[in-house]
């Protein structure tokens, strides 16, 4: 028997879906059968979109991670000249989609805390995607350290590496405190007091 023709409009549902509710519940709390219950899509069918539930997630991952580049880029080309602005930018957009979503946190830093630790498309699609958040704020890190904005006794890959951890440990914060103003506060002083250069 021949398998059914996939439809694109059904694969887009699917990951839409997928991503929502993998951002309500987590990985774990997610199943399939409760995204294609919802989708209204026979269980059989799910296999002629995605190998599995790792490689569906997987692609959620990267589906996130795009959008999150976008934002960025955006945030890039918004900021001009000032690279600082730019970094504001970045966990400014963040600190309003967290505020409409409830303070659930950031997905890929959701599942990382879930199943970071397990090889497989899931932790290389976060890696990926991780690499693509890093490239961008080390352009801006780099530019605000050439204009002596930024201290510059630490390297831009690390400080990024500060930026990115430090935002992170802020949404766990701001999950447990429910106060979605946490994530600005830290990250205010993070930019405005631990990445400037000593002043005389």
């Amino acid at each position: 028997m021949s398998r059914p023709r996939k439809s694109e409009h059904t694969r887009e549902a699917l990951l839409e879906l997928g991503m929502e509710m993998i951002a309500e519940h987590g990985y774990h709390g997610t199943g399939l059968k409760g995204i294609l219950d919802t989708a209204h899509v026979p269980k059989g069918s799910f296999y002629n979109y995605f190998k599995s539930k790792e490689d569906f997630v997987a692609e959620i991952i990267a589906r996130y991670c795009l959008g999150m580049k976008a934002s960025v880029d955006a945030c890039m080309e918004a900021a001009g000249d000032d690279p600082v602005k730019g970094l504001r930018c970045v966990y400014g957009l963040s600190f309003a989609v967290l505020e409409n979503r409830g303070t659930k946190g950031c997905l890929v830093g959701n599942l990382a805390a879930e199943i970071g630790d397990t090889d497989g498309p899931c932790r290389d699609a976060m890696h990926r995607g991780m690499g693509l958040f890093r490239e961008r704020v080390m352009a801006l890190i780099e530019e605000a350290q050439r204009r002596r904005l930024f201290r510059d006794d630490l390297g831009a890959r690390a400080l990024a590496d500060i930026f990115w951890s430090t935002w992170q440990g802020a949404l766990l914060g701001m999950k447990i405190d429910g106060d979605a103003e946490h994530l600005s506060q830290v990250m205010d002083a993070l930019l405005d007091r631990l990445f400037r250069p000593d002043t005389p």
